[in-house]
């Protein structure tokens, strides 16, 4: 177990690509992309105009998800698209502004390629000779009935889009702070694309909808063949976005604990707990935890840590977080005798799962605390589950020379304040 933590605290902080692919990773009932909006590639026609007769087929099982810019979730696939000419002109493609030379297979005279196309990005494929554009490839949806995936990204926002009939969107979030210290102010970032819809102005997808406060944005949108419709974007904001964010627990605890002398007794002890969360940045933060336990015997357990995220995974839903830190044990047998207090250091992580089995904005968390040092015994375990309101199951057992305490028991934990 030390072994192990160890190596989490070592592990690095790993950059993202701005298209970075989502793995098809699943632990039992985890709900990933996949799961969320199941894409049929015969949902989709292609459809070829120009000079030269261009056919194509989608490539059967190449259904990725890929993320942009770690926020919006879209789905792309292999085309194969091919034509036959001779070796007289030059041939490329151009895609998202990349350009894809096609290979040549002279028994045939045909010319092929394979190309990634994102299939809720109204891009068109287009094929140039030399240096003439002479056909375009689309991919569009045959399906009838409107689906739009909002990505878990914009849960917190309780953002909705109305507007669009018989077509895929998809749409994403990334939250950003703005103003002094104490007085931030959230901005939010709504990106959205849509399979066969563009703005007027025939401008990439995706688009930009910014938020500093709540409410809606009407976007008006055209296809290929010029038909328009217009969506309606809504989003809900919190006025501040308070770094330090306080919550309060209390519960009944069972407390086995004994003295140095060996004498040892088991007892109900109301516990209350205090924990602070103070955000330096997306990634890190100070933490604290106070937890108090009286009946006969007092066992008193604090603890101050620098929380750094070591990395996401699972389709941005789980995170893991090393806990660097230091913690304080207060504990007497009863009001007789002497109380021991001591400072130590144990460290630890924690997992996060975020939306857990399709549960907005909950989280369902996982963990601990344990000793490097052979001075005394420590280790710490939680469980919790919940939105605002979380339920913890924890676990501290602490050890020195011959006193020793032991604390296990559900709370309720609830937020009762925020700063800055």
């Amino acid at each position: 177990m030390k072994i192990f933590l160890f190596l989490l605290l070592l592990l690095p902080l790993l950059s993202l690509a701005q298209r970075q692919k989502v793995d098809p990773i699943s632990f039992g009932v985890v709900t990933l992309a996949e799961d969320r909006m199941p894409i049929d590639l015969e949902s989709f026609s292609i459809k070829s105009d120009g000079k030269i007769q261009v056919t194509g087929k989608m490539i059967k099982d190449s259904l990725q998800w890929v993320r942009l810019d770690k926020s919006l979730l879209v789905p792309r696939a292999l085309m194969e698209v091919s034509f036959k000419n001779d070796q007289s002109h030059r041939y490329s493609w151009e895609y998202a502004r990349q350009k894809i030379i096609p290979l040549f297979d002279e028994k045939s005279s045909t010319y092929k390629a394979q190309i990634f196309i994102s299939l809720f990005e109204s891009l068109p494929l287009e094929l140039y000779q030399d240096d003439k554009k002479t056909s375009i490839v689309r991919i569009l949806p045959r399906s009838t009935q409107r689906s739009s995936l909002i990505d878990y990204t914009c849960a917190p926002y309780f953002v909705e889009i109305e507007g669009i009939k018989n077509d895929f969107l998809s749409v994403g979030c990334k939250i950003q702070r703005t103003g002094r210290f104490g007085e931030e102010k959230p901005y939010l970032e709504v990106l959205f694309t849509s399979a066969s819809y563009r703005l007027k102005d025939q401008a990439e997808p995706p688009y930009l909808v910014v938020f500093h406060e709540s409410g809606e944005s009407k976007i008006s949108l055209v296809d290929y063949l010029g038909n328009e419709e217009i969506i309606t974007i809504k989003a809900k904001l919190p006025k501040k976005l308070p770094r330090l964010r306080l919550a309060a627990g209390f519960g009944p605890y069972t407390l086995d604990n004994s003295d140095k002398s060996g004498n040892a007794k088991s007892e109900i002890a109301p516990t209350v707990m205090l924990y602070g969360n103070f955000s330096l940045n997306e990634s890190t933060s100070l933490r604290f935890f106070d937890s108090y336990s009286k009946n006969i015997a007092t066992f008193h357990n604090w603890g101050v840590y620098f929380a750094w995220d070591l990395a996401e995974f699972c389709d941005q839903k789980c995170l893991l977080t090393s806990l660097i830190g230091a913690q304080g044990v207060d504990y007497q047998y009863n009001s007789n005798s002497n109380s021991t207090s001591e400072k130590i250091f144990p460290q630890g992580f924690e997992f996060v799962y975020k939306h857990p089995f399709g549960n907005l904005n909950y989280k369902f968390s996982y963990g601990m605390f344990a000793s490097f040092s052979g001075l005394y015994d420590y280790q710490n375990l939680w469980v919790r589950y919940g939105k605002n309101y979380f339920w913890e199951l924890n676990y501290i057992e602490w050890q020195r020379d011959k006193k020793q305490a032991t604390m296990f028991g559900l709370s309720i934990g609830f937020p009762i304040a925020s700063f800055f």
